[in-house]
């Protein structure tokens, strides 16, 4: 009997431990996430049911850890580079649609459109003109080594009111910044004396730079400060077809060392010079922007380089990050196209997988993309592109579309300021395209794109410094979230 009873008491024992167990078990069992703020949502889909619309349902800011397979993780204890504006080029064709226009100058950069931030403006004729090509100094003479017969009159006239409307643009956002890149040099300077091909003859190096000097302080005296230039747009093509003007590596290193950088510096002008303007790599020199980054003196005037997409990817500008890890990078040009086989899934995923995430991933300050304005032909033309895209289509009866590329920039210029940074986030290629940024005023952004192909939504999480917030990226999906 004692035995028997002792064997209960210690039974009895071992259930109040288990009890104890339980109950410590159930304390220690982790808190539900608690609500740590709020995420906006903008989101653009295929079907285009949603266009860059704001949807209703902010999405909790959770602390803890994502169940999600597929997370983006920002690094948030350091950052990239800074962001000085996103945008497109203003040519004489798409001045000439948007001369006079307040609808379109509001949509592409007033506060109810997509706030453009930054222009790359064509420096005399390129291959979209209404009438003709042109420069700022041609002459029936041999030469005008003085430059007498200099004059922007022509950026004036209704037919190419690139002036006018670079000042209505600035009525919208005084902030606005400019690029300027030429096509070609006044024929007198060139071998061929055409617009179309040829190059720079060597002896009118110096009054070239003059010309770039006299161009920069007569825009000045509009109002209108250029910010940064290109020395010559696509330098290693040319055609007889419309404007261009071939120029090697050495070539433009040394126009850069030995006449464009002092010259802008003696006059005391500080517009950036930005080397290259063409593929992330051209088969015929794709060391070119390292040639001109390694020249002794070029290199005084000079560490940035801008790439455009017609050819090469943008894995192509590690090599000139690996040689020049300070360098900066600018992306000056890609075109929507409008064929029997496009689509608008195929525009925003071509987009952002090659301009956008792939370029601000790698470096790069501003992207800008080709003509602001085009109308229903693809057009008005100086023997360019047929296929080529507007961010907008304004059509002769004045009906204006927004095409792709007016959405896709603006998932990224009216929720990203200049002066934001990027946020270095890991990389799920041909998953989920992303891009992080936190702007001056503290608030972040993410940019993200389905680009998975699967069938159905895709359900990621973003992981920041305060937590985690999830949602169902629609196939083929394009998102820009932003909280403080």
């Amino acid at each position: 009997m004692k035995e028997r009873k002792l064997v209960y008491i210690i039974f009895l024992t071992l259930l109040m431990f288990s009890c104890g167990d339980d109950s410590t078990m159930e304390e220690e069992k982790p808190d539900p996430p608690k609500i740590e703020g709020t995420v906006s949502v903008v989101l653009t889909t295929v079907d285009q049911s949603s266009l860059l619309k704001e949807i209703p349902e902010k999405l909790p800011v959770m602390t803890g850890n994502s169940e999600s397979g597929l997370v983006i993780d920002l690094d948030e204890s350091q950052t990239a580079q800074t962001i000085e504006g996103f945008g497109a080029a203003l040519t004489g064709s798409s001045a000439y649609l948007l001369h006079n226009n307040d609808s379109a100058l509001e949509m592409l950069f007033g506060d109810s459109g997509i706030k453009l931030g930054y222009v790359r403006l064509t420096m005399g004729a390129s291959d979209f003109n209404k009438n003709k090509s042109y420069s700022y100094n041609e002459t029936t003479e041999v030469e005008d080594l003085d430059l007498d017969n200099f004059s922007i009159e022509e950026d004036k006239i209704n037919d190419n009111p690139l002036i006018p409307v670079a000042k209505a643009i600035l009525a919208k956002n005084a902030a606005i910044k400019f690029m300027s890149s030429p096509w070609t040099a006044p024929t007198w300077m060139k071998n061929n004396r055409a617009f179309n091909g040829g190059n720079l003859k060597t002896e009118y190096r110096d009054v070239y730079a003059d010309y770039f000097v006299k161009y920069l302080n007569a825009y000045k005296s509009e109002g209108i400060n250029i910010n940064s230039l290109t020395v010559q747009n696509e330098p290693l093509y040319e055609t007889s077809s419309y404007p261009t003007m071939k120029m090697s590596a050495m070539q433009q290193a040394d126009f850069i060392g030995d006449f464009l950088g002092p010259k802008l510096k003696a006059s005391g002008l500080n517009t950036k010079i930005i080397a290259y303007d063409h593929n992330f790599t051209e088969s015929e020199d794709p060391d070119y922007p390292l040639t001109v980054l390694g020249d002794v003196q070029a290199s005084k005037h000079t560490n940035a380089v801008a790439y455009h997409a017609y050819g090469g990817k943008p894995e192509d500008i590690a090599r000139l990050t690996n040689a020049f890890p300070d360098s900066e990078i600018y992306f000056t040009e890609q075109s929507g196209i409008e064929t029997d086989q496009t689509t608008f899934k195929g525009e925003i995923d071509y987009f952002m997988k090659n301009v956008f995430a792939g370029t601000l991933r790698r470096g790069a300050k501003a992207v800008l993309l080709w003509n602001l304005a085009l109308n229903e032909n693809n057009g008005p033309q100086n023997g360019g592109c047929d296929i080529c895209t507007g961010v907008l289509k304004i059509t002769s009866g004045g009906t204006i579309t927004k095409n792709p590329e007016y959405y896709i920039l603006g998932h990224f210029s009216k929720y990203v300021n200049p002066g934001a940074k990027v946020i270095p986030t890991n990389a799920l290629p041909g998953i989920i395209e992303n891009v992080g940024f936190v702007n001056p005023d503290g608030s972040k952004v993410v940019v993200a794109y389905n680009a998975s192909g699967a069938s159905g939504s895709q359900k990621i999480a973003v992981k920041t410094s305060d937590g985690f917030f999830e949602y169902n990226l629609p196939q083929g999906g394009l998102v820009t979230f932003k909280w403080d």
